[in-house]
Formats: structure tokens, C-alpha cells, sequence
């Protein structure tokens, strides 16, 4: 499989997550803000984000899924990252997945990474849906993908089992033929 894109725009870099991102890596999945509607804990040991790195490389060998690093422009520092996962080719589809540090929250850096991302998904990999699971309580993203055009297509009831409890998730997506209508993305 080939390398992984680097994306760039006037603010940001999206590039892969490479063996020197690991304490920045742990730093961000340790933060419990972070993990709190993933299906993971917050990180307790550094051997966790190597795990990590080792995981996503093996996933993007085997063209499951391409997870990057978002970093400031003109800084080469890990900040959160974005990706997507369940890619299916044949079907043109893939799930939308995506953290940053809270530090950096409220900032539209999210915003502008999932930009570049859809810009590259829809048009370099051809996918015509982009489909992201949400827990119903966790608003900034449920807000943040209605802001950037995802349509709401239904509650799955005990979808997941995460840190050991049963939770529903809010199905959205977005179609290519949405995407190039939206105003933000011209």
C-alpha cells in the first residue's frame, strides 16, 4: 500500500502518525475529556500509544483505515487526530473518527481538519458516503457535524458496548452529492 497523504491548508498539516508522536499520542489519549465517548479508557501507560501506532499502520497496510496526526502549520507537533475507518472500497464508504487535545477546542481546527479530510475522500479516494457514529450525549460533535452538512439518519439502540455498559449511537453521514452543494467547501 502506498504512503499516507499529507494534507495541507494555510493552517494546518495532516500527516501520518509517526514513531515520534508517541508522547504526544499518549498525552492526548490520556486525557479523559478525550476518551470519555470513545470505546477506550484514557491511556495509563506510554506502551499503549506504541501499541496505538503499531495498530493503525497494520490497519492502513491492510487498506482498513488511514488515521493521521493534525498539526498547527510550521509546528510539527501532534495535536489530535483524524481519520477514517471501516474503509470499503467496493462500497465507497468509510466511518469518519477524530480527537483533539482540549486545549485546542473551540478553536475550528476540527473544523478545518475534516475539510481537508473530505476534500481528499471524496475526491482522491472516490468515496461517495462518509458515515460517523455519535454517543447521543456527546454534543460538540453532534454539533459539529451538523454544522459541516451530515445529515441524521437514526438512533441505533445499543450499539456499542463500551467500557461496560450498552450505549446508542447517532448514525450520520455525508453523500458526495451533499458535500459538493455545501457553501463552506466552495
Amino acid at each position: 500500500m502506498k504512503d499516507l497523504p499529507v494534507l495541507k491548508n494555510g493552517t494546518l498539516v495532516l500527516r501520518a502518525i509517526r514513531d515520534d508522536d508517541t508522547d504526544a499520542l499518549f498525552r492526548l489519549f490520556r486525557e479523559e475529556a478525550v476518551t470519555r465517548y470513545m470505546d477506550i479508557d484514557s491511556f495509563a501507560s506510554i506502551t499503549q500509544a506504541t501499541e496505538l501506532i503499531r495498530f493503525l499502520r497494520q490497519k492502513w497496510r491492510k487498506g482498513q483505515s488511514m488515521r493521521l496526526a493534525i498539526t498547527l502549520r510550521g509546528q510539527d507537533k501532534l495535536i489530535g487526530t483524524i481519520g477514517l475507518h471501516h474503509i470499503q472500497l467496493h462500497h465507497y464508504k468509510a466511518e469518519l473518527g477524530y480527537e483533539l487535545l482540549p486545549a485546542y477546542w473551540g478553536q475550528g481546527i476540527m473544523t478545518n481538519a475534516l475539510d481537508l479530510l473530505l476534500q481528499y475522500a471524496y475526491g482522491q479516494m472516490d468515496l461517495n458516503r462518509i458515515e460517523a457514529f455519535v454517543e447521543p450525549t456527546n454534543e460538540p460533535s453532534l454539533k459539529l457535524l451538523l454544522r459541516l452538512g451530515f445529515h441524521y439518519e437514526g438512533r441505533l439502540r445499543d450499539n456499542f458496548h463500551e467500557k461496560g455498559r450498552f450505549t446508542d449511537a447517532l448514525l450520520y453521514s455525508l453523500l458526495r452529492k451533499d458535500y459538493e452543494q455545501i457553501s463552506i467547501w466552495a
